[in-house]
């Protein structure tokens, strides 16, 4: 066994509940999507980020304004990404899939550096994702995306 490895076995073993090792285990393919989506975020690539989006999509920001479609989402993206520096980190607490849909809910926290010097920016809140899948075959994409923020004064 490798050395790495054994702790992580003694911590899955002590866990109450399948629940939670569900959670920790990465139930639904969507939570990988999730992390990917903060992969190209925290590397600001706007274009492999808007890659795992539906052709239709709506994104929800916490100022509580409604994002519709791709080209809506790519310029508030665009905008946001040439502001700031972001450091995003993500921790799913709950997904599910059904069929053609699933669901990522869960908290972030992220750090915005202004990319022209400043004082940096601290985000909080939680966040939904609602995915979608045109078959069995095709690969899940982001629908709907919500945020909500626990002090949105800061922004």
């Amino acid at each position: 066994m490798r050395r790495g490895t054994l702790p992580i076995l003694l911590l899955l073993l002590a866990l109450p509940s399948g629940k939670v090792l569900a959670q920790i285990g990465h139930a639904t393919p969507v939570v990988d999507l999730t992390q990917q989506w903060v992969g190209y975020w925290n590397a600001k690539n706007l274009e492999a980020t808007l890659t795992l989006y539906a052709p239709e999509p709506t994104f929800l920001p916490t100022s509580g304004e409604r994002w519709e479609g791709m080209p809506a989402i790519r310029k508030n993206f665009a905008r946001l990404l040439k502001r700031f520096d972001p450091r995003l980190t993500m921790q799913s607490i709950k997904s599910e899939a059904s069929g053609n849909l699933a669901y990522d809910s869960g908290s972030f926290d992220e750090v915005l550096a202004p990319a022209k010097g400043g004082r940096a920016i601290r985000a909080k809140g939680h966040y939904l994702f609602v995915f979608q899948r045109k078959s069995k075959r095709s690969g899940w994409k982001i629908l709907e995306q919500v945020w909500t923020q626990a002090d949105s004064s800061k922004l």
